[in-house]
């Protein structure tokens, strides 16, 4: 799954938003490269910092600023936020601010189903817990409550926006305790004894250090819309997400008559879904969330026969009451015509996230398929651990851009990072292989984890830390 009201914009004086030109200093402790929702993160969790209260910080931005425009309708570009990701933003003080504008809304049930048979799989909130599933919320808003920390930390946190760097310094003769040199385009060098570089997945800091990436492209692109739907009875609290033959599609909530559009496909049928019409791209949405053409018989009929088996030893008992009806997914009635936007998928990740003096976060070291919607997600579990690790380094007295210390980062997210990555790579082909004995053991095995309830509490708790 990659998941109300108008939004109070704050006004805050960015006193340090600043170019290249009015840098207060030519070196250091610490300069964050990228100030997309990671960077900006990192940087805003650095400022929070008592311990590091004397430390010099520095976010480079490329781009210009920004201007954080109070909109009528969603944007198009949005994330599910997972319960730790809310808590690491709430830990820093951004996800009030999400929270005093309203404007994000939280998923309390999750539906999946396969279009090729009739197995299906489904997530609720527990009643023993106060987090939700997942909270959506459009990117620009979490950039936007990010920057108005930075602008309440404008004494601890310098924010340079236009600011290209050109190289990150790679001498091999320097010694290991030197710190590293970034030149600017504007001819300035400035040095820092750590770069964390959130500088995307083309990242120059992770190849400017030579550290190599495992990458390819899936033959599926993203088809991105703002969705206007029928009333829900819930309030639209729930996440749906079908797997079609050419690509999952989603349907994830944003407002009680609002939700956004990810429909992952072939580049061909893209194109197609764009050059439609408003109307005509609504009915072929629809059509795709209801048709039931795709569905292979041989394999409905070993279904029936394996959920009697799992009736009868009583393993369906958890679960069998929401198997006796399907629900419905909602249906569409219009789209934001501005809304619809395509994107390429693929996946990458890098065979370190350190070397001496930098620290690689989010896209910079992976990135991976949107069907899970963990993206951004390992982006906050990237910031909030390697921020941890800074911070117990420095209540050593150590050196912050040691490989000592960073290699615990590197560990502790690499564990993490790439079983998830494993893991969203084997379901996407998985569901890409519509071979019959292929879509009965997935079918089998998705209706297996449904019945289990401890099983699926399981695959819940990974996806939500």
């Amino acid at each position: 799954m990659s998941l109300t009201c108008r939004c109070i914009c704050h006004q805050m004086p960015f006193k340090r938003w600043i170019t290249y030109r009015s840098l207060s200093s030519q070196s250091y402790d610490i300069v964050i490269s990228g100030g997309g929702m990671v960077g900006t993160a990192v940087a805003a969790a650095l400022g929070n910092s008592p311990l590091l209260g004397n430390k010099k910080l520095l976010l480079l931005e490329a781009a210009p600023r920004k201007e954080y425009v109070e909109s009528s309708t969603f944007s198009n570009r949005v994330s599910a936020l997972s319960p730790a990701s809310r808590d690491f933003l709430k830990g820093i003080g951004a996800w009030q601010l999400i929270e005093d504008s309203g404007r994000f809304k939280a998923v309390n049930k999750m539906y999946v189903w396969d279009a090729c048979s009739g197995s299906d799989i489904q997530f609720t909130q527990t009643d023993e817990s106060d987090d939700h599933l997942a909270y959506l919320v459009e990117n620009d808003l979490s950039v936007h409550s990010l920057s108005t920390l930075l602008s309440q930390q404008a004494d601890r946190v310098e924010v340079a926006y236009g600011t290209t760097v050109t190289q990150y310094g790679t001498d091999n003769t320097t010694s290991p305790s030197q710190p590293m040199k970034i030149n600017l385009s504007s001819g300035q060098t400035i040095s820092a004894r750590l770069v964390i570089g959130a500088d995307g997945f083309n990242s120059l800091a992770r190849r400017s250090m030579g550290i190599k990436t495992t990458s390819w492209n899936y033959d599926q692109v993203g088809v991105v819309a703002t969705l206007k739907l029928d009333k829900q009875e819930d309030g639209n609290v729930t996440a749906w997400q079908r797997f079609l033959p050419t690509g999952p599609i989603a349907v994830l909530p944003l407002s009680d008559d609002t939700s956004s559009l990810v429909w992952s496909t072939t580049p061909s049928h893209a194109k197609h879904l764009l050059a439609l019409s408003p109307e005509m791209f609504v009915d072929e949405l629809n059509h795709a969330l209801i048709d039931n053409s795709k569905m292979d018989g041989m394999v409905s009929i070993v279904e029936d026969q394996y959920k009697k088996l799992l009736e009868k030893f009583g393993s369906f008992a958890t679960s069998h009451e929401d198997q006796r009806t399907q629900p419905l997914p909602p249906t569409v009635l219009d789209i934001d015509k501005e809304s619809r936007a395509k994107f390429p998928y693929g996946m990458m990740h890098a065979d370190k996230y350190v070397a001496p003096r930098l620290a690689l976060v989010g896209d910079a070291c992976h990135r991976v398929h949107p069907l899970a919607g963990q993206g951004v997600n390992l982006g906050f579990g990237d910031a909030e651990c390697l921020v941890r690790t800074i911070v117990n380094a420095v209540s050593l007295g150590a050196d912050i851009g040691s490989s000592e210390h960073l290699v615990e980062y590197e560990t502790e997210r690499q564990r993490h990072v790439v079983a998830t990555t494993a893991g969203i790579d084997g379901l996407y082909r998985l569901y890409s292989n519509n071979w019959t004995p292929v879509v009965l053991a997935r079918s089998l095995g998705l209706m297996t984890v449904n019945a289990l309830t401890p099983l699926k509490r399981l695959f819940m708790q990974h996806a939500q830390t």
